[in-house]
């Protein structure tokens, strides 16, 4: 089956919004979207969606957001990730003016729970949503995408109620997903410019993001070895010679790593492996800068915001001109650097190097 041919099948699942950087053309020139994998997942999500949901409910999938969709549900379950959930929902700013429940995964609720300015609710439970709303109880919801199990949990709690999809039916190559999901939403909107600030978001009490207990927020360790940093020991040694206080960040992956630090930087406060999400995040609002490698925790500092140095590497997204990108925006307050293959490729003297050019720019 030649590419051509599965492009004009499933168009509408491979448009990318214009100026959009992705990994699409690669993908569609190495001819892995005519792999019989990708057109069965294409044909099960259709085939689940037109009879599931649109021949037995009756309801047909809408393209837009208009002025009548005044309460609107978002399902957002297909990328569990911290990061994945703050950048694909980051355009949620744009629905100020509605009325949004949010139901994602258990592991990402705490992100926006209670704290939240755009969502005015949050369930990780259908049946709970269920309890508390009512089924039905929405002029529109917004699926991220169209597999069987954000499609199942719609049927669940509105299956007579119009929907409109983010990533649609099919998806396999990287996009940057913070630039997508505004330019996405700029569509279903029918917005041709906006005021807001193309970056994810996140709540936080304002005491926390002005009181600045701690210099530098250190993020260790991490779920990927690609993303994971082996010699931040010199470079937190360089931060604590300059005077600043550093803590330490992260998941119990990081505690080999962080007890390596703490045990020969006695001046270093180590929270990882400690701290419940919530408190994570109060932990980075508390910094002035935050240095660490892609992933959960480096977007949240983006979120909140607060100024940063972050390490990437094999990050396959291209710009319209082929020059690769990574996953910061243009309105952040951030360093990059990056390796091809590991972030510990890095060298820790271009870490303090990316660093000292941050300070300059935020007055540290």
């Amino acid at each position: 089956m030649s590419s051509s041919f599965f492009m004009k099948i499933t168009k509408r699942s491979w448009r990318l919004p214009k100026g959009v950087p992705s990994d699409v053309n690669r993908f569609l020139s190495e001819g892995r979207v005519s792999s019989l994998k990708w057109l069965l997942k294409y044909v099960k999500r259709r085939l689940f969606c037109f009879v599931f949901v649109e021949v037995l409910g009756l309801i047909p999938e809408k393209n837009n957001i208009s002025s009548r969709h005044k309460r609107i549900l978002w399902i957002n379950l297909v990328a569990p990730s911290l990061g994945d959930s703050l950048m694909d929902l980051s355009s949620r700013v744009l629905l100020v003016d509605r009325e949004v429940i949010l139901l994602t995964h258990p592991k990402n609720a705490p992100l926006y729970e209670n704290k939240d300015k755009w969502f005015a609710a949050v369930y990780s439970s259908p049946r709970l949503l269920v309890e508390k709303i009512g089924i039905n109880a929405f002029d529109l919801v917004i699926c991220d995408s169209f597999s069987p199990r954000v499609l199942i949990k719609k049927l669940y709690v509105a299956p007579l109620v119009e929907f409109c999809g983010v990533y649609g039916y099919v998806n396999g190559f990287e996009v940057h997903r913070t630039y997508f999901a505004f330019a996405r939403m700029m569509e279903l909107l029918s917005l041709r410019h906006i005021s807001e600030l193309v970056q994810p978001t996140i709540s936080v009490p304002e005491k926390l993001n002005k009181c600045n207990s701690v210099d530098v927020c250190v993020a260790v360790g991490g779920e990927w070895s690609f993303r994971t940093y082996d010699h931040w020991l010199p470079v937190v040694r360089w931060l604590v010679d300059r005077g600043l206080s550093v803590t330490l960040i992260g998941s119990v992956n990081g505690l080999e790593k962080a007890n390596v630090i703490t045990g020969s930087v006695s001046s270093v406060r180590s929270t990882v492996g400690e701290l419940s999400l919530s408190e994570v995040v109060d932990q980075i609002a508390s910094c002035k800068a935050f240095i660490g490698a892609d992933g959960g925790l480096w977007h949240i500092a983006c979120a909140i915001p607060v100024p940063n140095v972050v390490l990437f590497a094999d990050c396959q997204i291209f710009d319209e001109c082929g020059i690769r990108v990574t996953r910061e925006t243009a309105n952040m307050v951030t360093e990059t650097l990056y390796d091809d293959s590991a972030v510990s490729n890095i060298y820790y003297e271009s870490v303090i190097a990316a660093f000292e050019r941050l300070c300059a720019r935020i007055d540290l």
